[in-house]
């Protein structure tokens, strides 16, 4: 499992997290997660690649039939993890609405 899948299951207990696609390209981890919340799904895709001492250059592009989100950034751990809940949190509320 990668990153994203993770760190989902740990934050998320009401989430269902299914991999479709994990693989590691060279040094660039990849992820592709069917993320559902009850009858509500969303697309994850997320790849991450060490660039020096704790950062990395990462992309997560999430979607669902109502919303799509896209984010990159150089970070590490930590800012990832915000970053992602942040846009996860922001995921969930559109489909609750």
């Amino acid at each position: 499992m990668g990153y994203l899948a993770d760190m989902l299951r740990a934050e998320y207990e009401n989430l269902l997290v299914k991999d479709v696609y994990t693989s590691k390209l060279g040094d660039t981890d990849v992820e592709i997660l069917e993320v559902s919340l009850g009858e509500q799904k969303f697309i994850a895709m997320f790849q991450s690649r060490p660039l020096k001492e704790g950062i990395f250059r990462w992309s997560l592009i999430i979607t669902s039939p109502n919303n799509t989100r896209t984010l990159k950034g150089m970070d590490p751990l930590d800012g990832i993890k915000l970053a992602l809940k942040s846009s996860i949190d922001a995921m969930m509320k559109g489909m609750e609405e």
